[in-house]
């Protein structure tokens, strides 16, 4: 049984040490090893890694609203004692919310952990922090150094909603903007927030304008603001006014609108003198006209393309567009233009006619005494064209026999152009010359005799224009760099700007009303395809309840829009064709499978539940990273040396075993380093530069459990004891000390790491790691070494040990 025991435990530790050092391999070195042996890898953090680092401000303002809400109708149900199911209810809902607060960090820390490992980054570090009453995360994302990638994903706040459709400004909707503003205004001038910090919080409200820094030239500055222009910075503005933005016009053009609302703003900093981008053709074109003697500028409005006009700049004008810019080619005076088109309006062809029109029973327009039939009125209309040829009066038979207001005026119908009457009615009329009469010509209306009083013309185009004339030698080549500049926004203008900070309440309803229908009730979402347009959807499945609000949702709103909202964007907004049961939805408008599949993974990745905002950044490069992890692998490994050297010099032989056990501790933590915290977990120990410090700091404690043992060695011996004798005592009596001197460093370890932040702990636990292996090494691995040493012809000779004895001393025991 002895011998099997003395060579099982050999034989094991053989084999931990094989795994222990395959693991320990580089990866580029150990490509034939199994998986789980290929797998393990260094983890590393931020700084070493590269990557980015995003402060997100998480904001209450939602919860705290509800809180409200709730505390108030508490309170009247309190004061009126009625209602006692209900007040129950809400008590119940005002603890969820509070425990709600509570939670909140963790809550969100959990989601953007979701988050980031789906982007496969899988060693974040998420930290909470707090400034003053705002909480706060602080997301590492090592190996992303593309920042908005890693704001695009981390930080989207994909909450799903549906909301009815409201199109009215109600009193109710006016008053609670104005609400709104108040409240808002007064949470800075009362409770002390920011203008930044309240207009983050407000901004994901539909109808509500976020901008931390807009910049306004004084002429662009909003009326109501202007105040702002001689105000201290810091100063806050609160004032009705209106806000202009590009709206989409039903032709599809855009146009700018003016939007009633309510301002907050401030300055943010002092008034700036900046080279302005001139956008506006007219003012381009004064400001090249002042830059050069060569250069004219003149406007035209309404004016008729005629000979008074270049041939060539007529033939460009009607080559463009309404906004467009275009150069001409150089004109036979030498000059060529550039050309802003603002309008143009293409000559018609117009002429002058009369007509008599003989109805028929069930024509269009034809009045309720009109009883002929369809052949009487053509016979009718025959006779009529018959009498206007033997010379006949026309005012006479047009009164006596037409039909239409037209009869009251001779049958005169003025001047028309092209396209003004039907098309049988047009095409005859326009062939006749001057006095002639037509044949009876039909129509929906019935038939008519038309006689041309004006023979067709055609009007001259008019166009609105701006025009900068160039002039001198190769104004053509000229003209075309002028257009380039324009287009590049090269032309500027030194004007003083301000900045400003501001945030709007729209006082216009913006189509949608919130419904209690959100992301809560939310319970999966796939990828499927759209059986009739054959195009990606997401299907969204909601709770039990979820289920019972979208059909109660549907059910209220047959036949009009209901919007889906993520991330406070509009998704989709179909039309309701019936009451909708069973619990799931469908979002359209995904152009492709992997734009469907990214909104089904952010669906799927969490909600967050309350909004965050980016409040800093700060990105450190690969390279920066490799430079850093380079630096201190180098510094470890000098202190290795040194300490090796050292210990060599001072303790000899028991200096070389020092040594050795120091070589086992480094491959143990550098093994631990790479392998899952306490094997089974999917947490590693993430290396930082912090880390590295702390791994330099425990190379220098490893051999301090060595110092104190192999001291009271060499005490033992120079008392002549023998070198088996010598160890027994010598860990025996130094352990005392290294067991305190450990276990405190240990304990402050484990203080530094729960109330430490990120870099703190980063350093706690890689101390606290090199602490406990150097503890193994030197009381089991160190031990082992001298136990076997001290039973072989060595231990007679100590003057390796650093000992020498006398012959009288060797006898003693």
């Amino acid at each position: 049984m002895a011998h099997k025991h003395s060579v099982a435990r050999p034989a094991i530790v053989v084999i931990v040490a094989a795994a222990l050092l395959l693991v320990a391999l580089p990866d580029n070195a150990k490509q034939w090893a199994p998986e789980f042996l290929r797998k393990p890898s260094i983890h590393l953090g931020l700084d070493l890694a590269g990557g980015t680092q995003l402060d997100f401000r998480i904001s209450e303002q939602e919860l705290e609203q509800q809180k409200a809400a709730i505390l108030l109708e508490i309170d009247t149900l309190e004061r009126t004692g009625e209602n006692a199911d209900r007040l129950a209810l809400l008590q119940l809902q005002l603890r969820t919310i509070e425990e709600q607060q509570r939670t909140i960090v963790e809550a969100i820390r959990t989601v953007l952990e979701r988050r980031i490992n789906a982007m496969g980054v899988s060693e974040t570090s998420i930290t909470p922090s707090y400034v003053g009453n705002e909480k706060h995360l602080l997301v590492q994302c090592p190996g992303v150094v593309d920042v908005q990638e890693c704001i695009e994903i981390v930080g989207k706040t994909i909450q799903l909603e549906f909301k009815e459709e409201f199109a009215e400004a109600t009193e109710e909707h006016t008053a609670k903007v104005r609400e709104d503003a108040a409240q808002a205004y007064r949470r800075i001038t009362q409770s002390g927030e920011t203008l930044a910090v309240v207009g983050e919080d407000y901004s994901n409200i539909l109808g509500v304008m976020y901008d931390p820094d807009a910049r306004f030239f004084e002429s662009e500055l909003p009326a109501t603001l202007q105040p702002l222009w001689n105000a201290a910075a810091g100063k806050i503005v609160y004032a009705e006014g209106t806000l202009r933005v590009p709206m989409e016009q039903e032709d599809g053009s855009m146009a700018e609108e003016d939007i009633p609302g309510i301002y907050i703003a401030e300055r943010i900093g002092p008034i700036t003198q900046t080279g302005r981008t001139i956008n506006n053709a007219q003012i381009a074109f004064d400001v090249l006209d002042a830059e050069s003697d060569e250069m004219k500028h003149e406007s035209h409005e309404n004016i008729v393309l005629d000979a008074n006009v270049p041939v060539r700049v007529i033939s460009t004008l009607r080559s463009m567009q309404p906004g467009d810019l275009m150069a001409t080619e150089e004109l036979e005076d030498g000059t060529a233009r550039i050309l802003f088109l603002r309008s143009y309006t293409a000559g018609t062809e117009t002429m002058a006619a009369s007509h008599i029109l003989i109805a028929y029973e069930g024509a269009l327009s034809a009045e309720a005494d009109i009883t002929r039939t369809k052949e009487e009125a053509l016979a009718l209309a025959q006779d009529v064209r018959q009498q206007l040829e033997t010379g006949a009066d026309f005012v006479e038979l047009a009164t006596r026999y037409s039909s239409g207001p037209s009869a009251a005026q001779g049958g005169s119908l003025g001047t028309f152009g092209r396209g003004d009457m039907v098309p049988a009615f047009e095409e005859a009329a326009f062939t006749l010359e001057t006095g002639e009469l037509s044949e009876p010509i039909e129509t929906p209306f019935g038939y008519h005799i038309i006689r041309s009083d004006q023979a067709p013309s055609a009007a001259s185009d008019t166009a609105s224009y701006e025009e900068l004339v160039i002039s001198g030698e190769e104004s053509a080549t000229r003209a075309e760099e002028i257009v380039a500049q324009l287009w590049r926004g090269d032309v500027r203008k030194m004007e003083e700007q301000i900045p400003v900070r501001m945030l709007f309440f729209s006082l216009l309803p913006t189509g949608w009303k919130d419904t209690p229908l959100d992301g809560k009730h939310f319970r999966s979402a796939t990828v499927t395809l759209d059986p009739t347009s054959n195009l990606p959807v997401v299907q969204i499945n909601f709770t039990d309840e979820g289920g019972r609000m979208f059909q109660e949702l549907t059910g209220r709103n047959i036949g009009k829009r209901i919007a889906i909202f993520v991330g406070g964007q509009l998704v989709s907004a179909p039309t309701v064709q019936s009451e909708i049961s069973g619990g799931s939805a469908i979002i359209t408008g995904s152009r492709n499978i992997r734009e469907a599949q990214e909104l089904a993974r952010d669906l799927n990745t969490g909600a967050i539940p309350a909004p965050i905002f980016l409040s800093g950044q700060r990105t450190i490069e690969a390279t920066l990273g490799a430079a850093a992890l380079a630096t201190s692998l180098k510094a470890a490994l000098i202190g290795i040396i040194i300490l090796m050297l050292y210990m060599i010099v001072i303790y000899r032989f028991l200096g070389l075993i020092a040594d050795m056990a120091l070589t086992l501790y480094a491959l143990l933590f550098f093994t631990f380093l790479k392998l899952p915290l306490f094997l089974f977990t999917d947490n590693h120990i993430v290396l930082t530069l912090a880390g590295m410090a702390g791994i330099i700091l425990s190379i220098g404690m490893a051999v301090d459990a060595n110092v104190l043992i192999f001291e009271r060695i060499r005490e033992e011996l120079k008392k002549g004891k023998l070198l088996k004798t010598a160890v027994r005592t010598g860990f025996h009596g130094a352990w005392p000390s290294i067991r305190d001197g450990n276990v405190s460093t240990f304990i402050t370890c484990m203080i530094l790491f729960f109330i430490g932040t990120s870099i703190v702990r980063g350093f706690a636990i890689t101390l606290a790691t090199g602490v406990l292996l150097s503890m193994f090494t030197a009381i089991v691995i160190t031990h082992w070494i001298l136990t076997k040493i001290a039973e072989s012809p060595i231990a007679a000779r100590t003057e390796l040990f650093g000992v020498a004895q006398s012959r009288e001393e060797n006898n003693s025991f």
